[in-house]
């Protein structure tokens, strides 16, 4: 992560001040927590702090700095936990086989490639004309035809 560009030899902290739902929102996000582990966090106290610290493996983690109890009164689940204690060491090549969070789990369906895409949205087309071929039209018109005109499925 070297978004502003500075020397990785530097050590770097960010302060966020924040209330309660802003600071969940922000631990949801970048640690890629569902909707229904986001409901399940307190939010934090008055004055309290919850600290992110850079683990050996190159990750931030909330498990460096606080205990299990404090992360569970947060309302971390057992699971969220454990990954928590995961990220403090491990290494980010790990991360994709060992964290059901990560991009995989959530875009699968995604194409890999250009051409993968072009294949998909010819499919797309040849399903759309084959489903507008099978199509038939409930509204006729008078005009054309001896028999009486269909509004919602009822004769006039």
């Amino acid at each position: 992560m070297n978004r502003l560009h500075i020397n990785p030899s530097h050590e770097l902290n960010f302060v966020i001040v924040s209330h309660g739902l802003t600071s969940r929102v922000f631990l949801m996000k970048w640690f890629k927590w569902s909707v229904e582990q986001f409901e399940g966090l307190n939010n934090p106290g008055n004055s309290e702090i919850r600290v992110m610290e850079l683990g050996q493996g190159g990750d931030y983690s909330l498990a460096i700095h606080h205990t299990e109890e404090e992360l569970a009164t947060w309302g971390l689940s057992p699971e969220m936990i454990a990954d928590q204690k995961w990220r403090a060491n491990a290494h980010k090549g790990e991360w994709k086989e060992d964290c059901k969070w990560y991009f995989g789990d959530f875009f699968d369906h995604m194409a890999d490639s250009d051409k993968e895409c072009e294949t998909e949205a010819t499919e797309e087309r040849e399903e759309e004309e084959e489903e507008e071929g099978k199509r038939v039209n409930l509204l006729t018109s008078s005009e054309y035809s001896n028999e009486p005109e269909l509004y919602n499925g009822q004769c006039c």
